[in-house]
Formats: structure tokens, sequence, C-alpha cells
């Protein structure tokens, strides 16, 4: 079992018969709270909007080395009117996060939730398909960045981007030019 579970969350994943839901939550401009199942949710004062099977979330992994691989959820059949909003919004980078959950019998109120997954988004696609549009949000978490190699440029632009105002760099291209004179047992001067 997970660490740290809701005691509501545990008890309801040891009984017999379980009801669960995974939630998406990407903090876009207008943010997105979607849920699997077929019923609309209120939760911690926010409507999660049920996709149903209109929709599909990537199951969470991590690779053979240990490290951490990306996830994906899909809506699909969205209205296509929606096409240039969803483009806007979209910034690389956003909070994206995944949930766990259970319902009660009846499949109106949530008995558990626990956050399972927390990174940015890094990717989307709408595919059009002409009245209605297929939309794919790709989320990686912090880990990915450990293997990135950070590239930095040791010029006057880098530092300026950094440090605005910071001359610390301003002659670096210069110096690939200069002469430099090595010490030698005897001195002769410079004409």
């Amino acid at each position: 079992m997970p660490r740290n579970l809701d005691p509501a969350l545990q008890s309801e994943i040891e009984k017999p018969e379980l009801r669960p839901f995974l939630g998406l939550h990407i903090d876009l401009p207008d943010p997105v709270f979607a849920v699997t199942g077929n019923t609309s949710l209120t939760y911690d004062g926010n409507e999660w909007t049920a996709i149903g099977g209109i929709g599909s979330i990537d199951t969470i992994g991590e690779g053979t080395d240990g490290s951490s691989v990306g996830v994906t959820a899909t809506l699909f059949q969205i209205p296509s009117e929606f096409r240039d909003d969803i483009a806007d919004q979209a910034v690389r980078g956003c909070l994206y996060e995944l949930y766990v959950g259970a319902l009660d019998p009846s499949y109106q109120e949530v008995v558990g939730f626990k956050n399972i997954w927390k990174g940015r988004l890094d990717t989307y696609e709408i595919l059009d398909a002409g009245d209605t549009i297929t939309v794919s949000a790709g989320g990686e978490s912090r880990m990915r960045d450990q293997r990135r190699p950070a590239i930095k440029r040791f010029t006057d632009w880098w530092q300026q981007r950094r440090h605005p105002g910071d001359l610390a760099f301003q002659y670096v291209s210069r110096m690939v030019e200069a002469n430099i004179l090595w010490a030698k047992a005897k001195q002769d001067a410079v004409l």
C-alpha cells in the first residue's frame, strides 16, 4: 500500500468493493479539473468535470533505470469552437497533477482523495477532426531535469539574461584573440 494515504481512502481500498477514479488538474489560466467516470464531482471547492468514456490518462511509471517518465492525458470529442482558446492558454511549465480517489456507493460523494503525481505541463497536441478536437497534454516531473545537461554559455549575452547590468563577461569575446606572453628566462622588450 502507498504511504501516507488518507485514512478514509485507506479503509475504502481495503473493502471488497471499490469505486475508484482518477483526477487531472492542469493549472492553466482557465484551470482544467477532470475526473474519469460519468459523474462530475465537487471536491475541495473545485468542480471536477466527468470525462467518462471520452478521455484517457496514461499509466504513471518509471524507466528500468529508475528514471522518471512523463504521463499523458487525452480528452476526446471537445467541440472545435474551443480550439483557439485551448491553444492560447497552453503554457509549458504550468502545474500538472494527477489524483486518485474513491467514491461512496451512490457515486456522488468523494470518500478519499490523494495526489499521486505532480509535475509540469511539457507538451500539448491538438488534433482537429472537423466538428470536434482531441487534446493530448503531456506532463513531466522535475526528475527528468536531472538527466538534462545544464548548458551555460559564458558570454556577455548569457550573463545579461541572468543578471542584467552585470559586465563580468563584457570582454570575453576579445580575449579569444589576445596574445599572451609567457615568461622566459630572458625577457626581450616588446617593440
